[in-house]
């Protein structure tokens, strides 16, 4: 694996503010293997692993392998793609009980 692909990815986990286990745990990676791909250390990564990667920083794979184009695609910052990353495990019925019980908490702290 190119070394600049890890500091890449690393320098754009720092640039949104975004902790090696919000990274790992957005991108489904143990913190352990994302630590190795940050300081160059795994032989090698998948594709499928690159996009899990650029999803969680809300990336294309194309700039993580280049490090150009540093604006996100997604605007969320990593709390809100955790949360989006939570509820999209979940089945429709619970997302939708989950997101009605949000929406009832942002009503009363707006109101207080």
């Amino acid at each position: 694996m190119d070394n600049n692909v890890g500091a890449n990815i690393a320098q754009e986990r720092h640039n949104q503010g975004m902790t090696q286990e919000q990274l790992a745990e957005l991108s489904d990676l143990t913190i352990n293997y994302l630590s190795k791909v940050e300081r160059g250390a795994a032989k090698q990564i998948s594709a499928n692993t690159l996009y899990k990667l650029s999803k969680a920083l809300g990336l294309s794979m194309d700039s993580l392998m280049t490090g150009t184009n540093t604006q996100p695609i997604d605007q969320g910052g990593p709390n809100q793609r955790q949360l989006n990353t939570y509820l999209n495990r979940l089945t429709d019925k619970s997302r939708e009980e989950i997101s009605k019980q949000v929406l009832e908490l942002l009503k009363v702290s707006q109101t207080e």
